[in-house]
């Protein structure tokens, strides 16, 4: 069942067309993500799925209700905004209880809401202190328990955690997740850090300059982006590109590109000849014997990172790097001479000109069809 339902929503600040027809189901009790660059549109979405911008064109229903003109409050949304937006010379638990106050909410009622939120957070014992004297953590638990006490059949998050540190993220995401699952309500959170929205989401929207460029969930959206966008801004380190145009050579299919020479799989025949351009993840590159890789190339850096390493290589006269994410500690120095092997069924084949993917044998199979 869709809790909310967008459907052509544009968005124009005068002349300006900053949301472009934008369609979208929600479905009750996911948890979804609007994640793209800054700039995107995502924000945008979000405020007027709130009720805090208008929308200039489209419909957006909730529960099955026309809402484009509705107040917040009529919505049944509860929105966590990105500076907590805590009063500072109220207590916690004035915080919390001040939206139940304006509503006329029965005293005893308020209580209990509050109590009970504050406990699901663990921040009962904060509920006498003031938003100076708390962390960012604690304020941010104090922000979404004042989204809580209303019990809101929609909660809204603008990016959140994005005034934390690194740690303290971390700990915020699983705690977020665990919120999820234990109240079971439909959640929308905005971010621009990806791996916030792969960790997080039931499925994750991707926004490209006022458009969704996809819609899927996270481990479709790796395995399967459906165009250069999506291949380029999901996963990190990103995906490695190369491009060219495709020639058949006998049995053979080669691309020439930046100097190089690459063999694609003989069955790409959808790409010969036309502007293409080959995409492979860091991990699906592989440190081989020399003389056994697709190509032979330098090694510009080597980043440590304990359990892994990234390895940065030359691709034939590339201004960008490609990386390799080898299992554990490997050691080079720059000018070190490495032959990499690239895993044709899990690489990627796009337009070049259109940047939508072409569906061809040399693309990873889906999470499903693995499983078979």
């Amino acid at each position: 069942m869709s809790v909310l339902q967008l459907r052509n929503i544009k968005k124009r600040f005068g002349q300006l067309e900053v949301i472009h027809g934008v369609d979208l189901d929600v479905h009750e009790g996911e948890f979804l993500v609007f994640v793209g660059p800054s700039g995107c549109g995502k924000s945008t979405m979000l405020r007027m799925i709130a009720g805090l911008e208008t929308i200039t064109e489209g419909d957006l229903t909730i529960n099955g209700e026309r809402m484009n003109d509705a107040t917040p409050v009529k919505r049944g949304v509860a929105m966590v905004f990105q500076n907590y937006a805590l009063y500072p010379n109220m207590s916690v638990r004035q915080n919390m209880a001040f939206g139940l106050q304006q509503a006329a909410t029965p005293k005893d009622e308020i209580e209990r809401r509050v109590s009970e939120a504050a406990r699901t957070l663990k921040i009962s014992d904060l509920l006498g202190r003031r938003p100076g004297q708390l962390s960012g953590g604690q304020s941010q638990r104090v922000a979404i328990g004042r989204a809580i006490v209303r019990n809101p059949g929609l909660f809204l998050f603008d990016e959140p955690l994005s005034n934390l540190d690194a740690e303290l993220r971390v700990h915020m995401r699983v705690e977020l997740g665990r919120l999820h699952a234990r109240l079971g309500r439909t959640m929308i959170y905005v971010t621009h850090d990806q791996v916030e929205a792969m960790t997080m989401a039931d499925r994750i929207v991707v926004f490209d300059s006022g458009r969704i460029a996809q819609v899927g969930s996270p481990l479709e959206l790796y395995n399967r982006p459906g165009n250069l966008f999506v291949a380029g801004f999901i996963g990190s380190p990103r995906m490695n590109f190369v491009a060219g145009i495709p020639q058949r050579d006998g049995a053979n299919v080669r691309m020439e590109a930046c100097g190089e020479i690459l063999e694609l799989p003989a069955d790409d025949a959808a790409c010969v000849g036309r502007p293409t351009t080959v995409g492979v993840r860091p991990e699906h590159l592989h440190l081989v014997e020399t003389g056994q890789g697709d190509f032979s190339t330098t090694v510009t850096l080597a980043e440590q990172l304990g359990n892994e390493t990234l390895v940065y290589c030359n691709f034939g006269d590339a201004d960008e790097p490609w990386v390799v994410r080898a299992i554990g500690q490997k050691f080079f120095r720059e000018g070190d001479r490495v032959s990499l092997r690239i895993d044709w069924p899990n690489a990627h084949i796009f337009n070049t000109d259109t940047g939508e993917r072409v569906m061809v044998n040399a693309v990873p199979k889906s999470v499903e069809e693995r499983a078979l």
